[in-house]
């Protein structure tokens, strides 16, 4: 036994190596070519492009494990078929399910190094690669964000034109803090910095107007203090960002603050955050299903291993698509757009497996 699933493991691993490298240099050289004219039209550092095309890489290899598995676990399983290799190994006493349980423990294992490659390769090399993208081939290189509006918990609500990431200082603050749905202070500011030590923000030149009853008390301080305001500067930092490259700390943080402030852009934030956390789902549910079909090829194994893994991954990724836009509009949880594709490919291909052995 320890040899047939040594031989079924080196097998599968052996085609989707290759087959995953393939189709993500494929992807490279699409992106290097969509660049073509920018390269031929400016300097380029040839240096700093191979880490443009290196820093790619992790993302389309993730985006390549789940069909190249799929169709490595296809054609192992149509190749004993068409070889009659099945006909021994049942002889010898091994059962079709027990054959297919390294295969199932092969991607519950995939899927747990792709959750920690996700979090901590992709996310960093596509942010980076972002950076590089905007440096290389983009107008300017400024990470500034501007026109950033916050909330929190204890009631305020900040707008600011600019933030700057070299400094950390934000332009132009107007702070406003909310008791019972009615605007108690208003704080407006020439400029404000981050006190590391404090925890908190200080505001210079700032101009107070409190509520009190209804008179407006008016103040002016050279600096302010404000501790219950305590948004860390990463907060302003992400605004121009999207979900997909946030640390998972900072997205938690930007989602409960969204919740609060604008429910419709939570909804399709949440839906990007769910969908990316969950993205290596898809090896495991991919393989799962690959091991529940029936291989019945007798000839050309290759040609029609290739046609039901598209066939399969066809299903997932519109069904996955289509529940992606709901889960954008609102039309159902974000939660369901990961659990919905995944849950109605299983199904599908579950239905054509029993239609298969029947005929």
């Amino acid at each position: 036994m320890k040899i047939l699933t040594r031989y079924t493991i080196f097998s599968i691993l052996k085609t989707a190596v290759v087959t995953i490298l393939i189709f993500a240099l494929i992807l490279a050289a699409v992106e290097l070519f969509s660049k073509m004219d920018q390269i031929m039209h400016s300097t380029v550092d040839p240096i700093r492009l191979i880490e443009y095309i290196i820093l790619s890489l992790p993302e389309y290899l993730m985006m390549a494990a789940s069909i190249s598995l799929l169709f490595s676990v296809t054609y192992f399983l149509s190749t004993l078929s068409a070889n009659n290799e099945m006909i021994p190994i049942l002889n010898a006493g091994v059962s079709p399910v027990r054959l297919r349980i390294p295969i199932i423990v092969l991607a519950i294992i995939l899927t747990l190094l792709g959750f920690l490659f996700q979090e901590h390769t992709v996310i960093a090399a596509a942010t980076r690669h972002d950076e590089l993208e905007t440096e290389l081939f983009g107008a300017s290189s400024t990470r500034d964000s501007r026109n950033i509006v916050l909330t929190d918990d204890d009631g305020y609500m900040i707008y600011t034109r600019r933030f700057s990431e070299a400094t950390g200082v934000i332009y132009d603050p107007v702070l406003v803090r909310s008791e019972n749905g009615k605007i108690a202070e208003r704080i407006e500011s020439r400029r404000a910095r981050y006190d590391e030590e404090k925890g908190y923000w200080i505001f210079e030149d700032a101009r107070i107007y409190t509520v009190s009853g209804q008179d407006v008390l008016t103040d002016v301080q050279s600096e302010l203090e404000v501790p219950l305001f305590d948004p860390e500067p990463r907060l302003f930092r992400t605004q121009n960002t999207t979900i997909e490259t946030m640390d998972r700390e900072t997205a938690r943080d930007y989602l409960d603050r969204l919740y609060h402030s604008n429910h419709q852009a939570w909804q399709a934030s949440a839906t990007d955050y769910i969908r990316r956390v969950s993205s290596p789902l898809a090896i495991l549910v991919l393989m799962f299903i690959s091991v529940s079909m029936g291989y019945n090829f007798k000839k050309n194994v290759l040609l029609f291993s290739i046609i039901q893994s598209l066939s399969i991954a066809v299903i997932y990724y519109v069904a996955d698509m289509v529940f992606s836009i709901m889960g954008h509009q609102g039309a159902v949880a974000p939660a369901m757009t990961v659990v919905a594709p995944l849950v109605l490919t299983v199904l599908l291909s579950l239905v054509i497996s029993l239609l298969g052995r029947k005929i």
